[in-house]
């Protein structure tokens, strides 16, 4: 059984190589700058065109209601606003960081993101929340715990599978639970604490120390996911804490249907962004 100090290491190690994204380290430096004006994130990312073309092609998707109309990094910022676009470039740049894993489990855990992303931005709509945003971006990467595992030892990975045991696998594998593993790599690389949250708490939202919109936001969008997608990547296990959530949020079975149809016809979208 591995301590999971182990991935700790693994993470800090990434972090000092150029496995990690460079690229993203740079985005976090502009939005932990509360003076850097929109200029700057355009600049940064209009620098790197094929990064810049996944930025855009990402903001022009049907999702945010702008689909085909956003032509580039500025025209993105004035379309979907600066906020959404910080949080989408960030979400690339995590992409970006595992981008060399072509296994098509990890495709489909992206897609997974995804689709989370998606559902954690309309049920923040629903309820009104005031970062709907930094919705989206936690429901994106969520998951990144688990690709660590599968690029720190993919044929542990395999072993895990998502039934309602998985997480006493991973600790009997790894050391640590993927969201604790995903918490981490969000801390060294300086994410915002919201963010770091989401990703830690999301499948125990009840003991996130802050950010209790948030994380529930996200942990109710992961089990949405497996109803409405369910395959070997969806690991959001309904829970009495998710019904505590619709209790909260004033959330119904009305909402839940009208959500599944529109994710429904982005499906096509979201198959391809990957490909």
């Amino acid at each position: 059984m591995e301590n999971g100090e182990d991935i700790r290491k693994f993470i800090e190690t990434m972090n000092k190589s150029h496995t990690f994204a460079s690229m993203l380290t740079k985005i976090l430096a502009v939005v932990r700058n509360e003076n850097s004006p929109p200029q700057d994130l355009y600049n940064l990312v209009s620098h790197d065109q094929g990064f810049a073309e996944r930025v855009v092609r990402m903001a022009n998707s049907a999702m945010f209601g702008h689909s085909g109309q956003v032509r580039d990094i500025r025209h993105a910022i004035i379309f979907l606003g600066y906020e959404r676009i910080k949080s989408i470039a960030i979400g690339m740049a995590v992409l970006n960081v595992f981008k060399d894993d072509k296994s098509f489990d990890v495709h489909n855990l992206w897609m997974h993101g995804y689709e989370v992303a998606y559902i954690s931005a309309a049920i923040s709509d629903t309820i009104s929340m005031s970062q709907a945003s930094e919705s989206f971006l936690c429901g994106l990467i969520h998951d990144m715990g688990r690709a660590i595992f599968y690029k720190k030892d993919p044929k542990k990975f395999f072993e895990i599978g998502t039934d309602d045991n998985m997480f006493e696998k991973e600790r009997e594998l790894f050391g640590c639970t993927h969201a604790e593993a995903g918490g981490w790599y969000a801390e060294y690389a300086g994410m915002p604490e919201d963010v770091i949250l989401s990703i830690r708490y999301h499948h125990q939202p009840s003991r996130a120390t802050g950010n209790k919109t948030g994380v529930s936001v996200t942990a109710l969008a992961e089990a949405l996911s497996r109803r409405f997608s369910p395959k070997i990547e969806d690991d959001g296990i309904w829970t009495q804490e998710h019904d505590a959530i619709m209790l909260e949020f004033n959330f119904n079975e009305e909402h839940i249907i009208s959500i599944g149809q529109r994710l429904g016809s982005l499906r096509h979208e979201i198959d391809n962004f990957f490909k």
